[in-house]
């Protein structure tokens, strides 16, 4: 065969489109891992600094209000300001405790945030000098937080910031507007500025970095997920599984006689099959399902909130679009799959692959390519 992949439009429809009532039509029962929150998740010695910085606020402003010759809160009487501390202290330490056992809680994040601005808003509130100092303390909040944790909460950070800035300086100065002086304003117009320019920067610099990311977990050939973004990803996932008592399959399948097909009709043929197959995957799973190819020609998937039963009538699938393409192109090519469940077959990616890959084998070796296999379940369907 001397034109091996070329096709027409009609025979893409056919050969790399999902049927009706095929696997991609169903619904997501669970988000992908690295979708919707455009959260970083920093480690916990970063984690564990910000909330020590936490407490060497909280300290300074016990100590500006307590031991500060001359200087009383405006708006509350220092019992009440010692006690909103001290709420504070409390919250801060209990999210701290949370942190140490559970290190990524995009939830967390958020209302550590949300309480870091309550508390700024308070000490502004109660800060008697006509320029006060602790307004500066809104920039620490928005750059500790949003530059940990990503745009979203960046954004979010801001306008939280400038909101609790505006309405607590609305309240300081609502009965004399007359005592805003020029530094106060030149204060709030330049602490504003630095952060509409750090979240400017901060963007690109999101953006360079999600993109570095995604280019060492991806696959350039194929574009499916390479072998460090699988890692990374089913640790994710399997962590899940423990935490919610769920169940999830993973499938290693090896496409048969593709060495013939590089050794025959070329490289670049083998490449375009290898493109064609994670093609007909992407059409066949569904958006939370996870597909990577591992090197050469084995591709793991991951498919979540399945059972056995229900991933042999995905690989069957897959196994029929991969016969009807090699078909259409008159090339000698088929899919060999072994599967296992978690937690039956194991409770770690790791586990699971060494049972799902001697399942693969013992299918080869029984069949010759072209079957599924269970782990642990030595009889070809």
């Amino acid at each position: 065969m001397t034109e091996p992949l070329p096709r027409t439009t009609t025979q893409r429809r056919a050969h790399d489109i999902p049927r009706a009532g095929e696997r991609r039509s169903h619904p997501d029962r669970r988000a992908h891992p690295h979708d919707g929150f455009q959260a970083r998740a920093p480690g916990w010695p970063e984690q564990m600094i910000q909330f020590l910085t936490r407490y060497l606020f909280v300290a300074l402003g016990i100590l500006f209000f307590n031991f500060t010759q001359g200087i009383d809160p405006v708006w509350m009487t220092r019992l009440q300001l010692n006690t909103a501390y001290a709420v504070y202290f409390v919250i801060n330490s209990t999210l701290f405790w949370h942190a140490s056992r559970q290190h990524i809680s995009p939830r967390r994040y958020r209302i550590a945030m949300w309480v870091d601005i309550a508390i700024t808003a308070i000490s502004v509130l109660n800060d008697p000098y006509a320029i006060p100092p602790s307004l500066l303390v809104f920039i620490m909040v928005v750059l500790g937080n949003g530059m940990r944790y990503g745009m979203r909460l960046f954004r979010e950070a801001l306008i939280g910031c400038f909101a609790a800035a505006m309405l607590v300086l609305s309240l300081r100065y609502a009965s004399d507007s007359t005592s805003i002086s020029p530094g106060l304003v030149f204060l709030n117009l330049f602490g504003g500025i630095i952060l509409v320019y750090a979240y400017i920067l901060m963007g690109r610099i999101e953006h360079s970095r999600t993109q570095l990311e995604q280019r060492s977990r991806i696959d350039t050939l194929t574009g499916l997920l390479n072998r460090r973004g699988l890692l990374e990803t089913a640790d994710y996932l399997f962590g899940q599984l423990q935490r919610d008592r769920d169940r999830l399959v993973v499938m290693f399948a090896d496409l048969d006689k593709f060495k013939l097909i590089n050794d025959t009709h070329g490289h670049a043929t083998g490449d375009e099959v290898l493109k064609r197959f994670a093609r007909i995957l992407r059409g066949t799973l569904r958006n939370s399902d996870i597909a990577a190819r591992m090197g050469g020609d084995e591709f793991v998937l991951i498919l979540n909130d399945t059972d056995a039963e229900q991933a042999e009538g995905v690989a069957q699938r897959i196994q029929q679009q991969v016969a009807e393409c090699a078909a259409a192109h008159r090339l000698e090519c088929s899919v060999t799959i072994g599967l296992g469940e978690a937690p039956t077959h194991g409770n770690t990616l790791a586990d699971l692959l060494a049972q799902v890959d001697r399942a693969l084998y013992h299918a080869k070796a029984r069949q010759g390519g072209g079957g599924i296999m269970r782990a642990c379940k030595m009889s070809p369907l």
